[in-house]
């Protein structure tokens, strides 16, 4: 019997772990961007540049969950 604790660490051998990896650097750059031009510019133009940050986010997750 194969006792996998669900803790352990998960092993990420996705074929498209470099693809995730892209979108989570986008989001992360567009998130701080937006944060910024939140605080020095238009609070509207920041808004919509975090959501776009949002969508690369869920397009990671969706791969993530589908383990691709």
């Amino acid at each position: 019997m194969n006792r996998h604790h669900h803790l352990q660490p998960f092993e990420d051998t996705g074929r498209l772990r470099w693809l995730r990896q892209w979108l989570n650097l986008i989001f992360i750059i567009g998130a701080i961007v937006g944060m910024i031009w939140y605080v020095k510019a238009d609070h509207n133009t920041a808004i919509y540049i975090m959501i776009g940050a949002v969508v690369f986010k869920f397009i990671e997750l969706t791969l993530r969950i589908a383990k691709l």
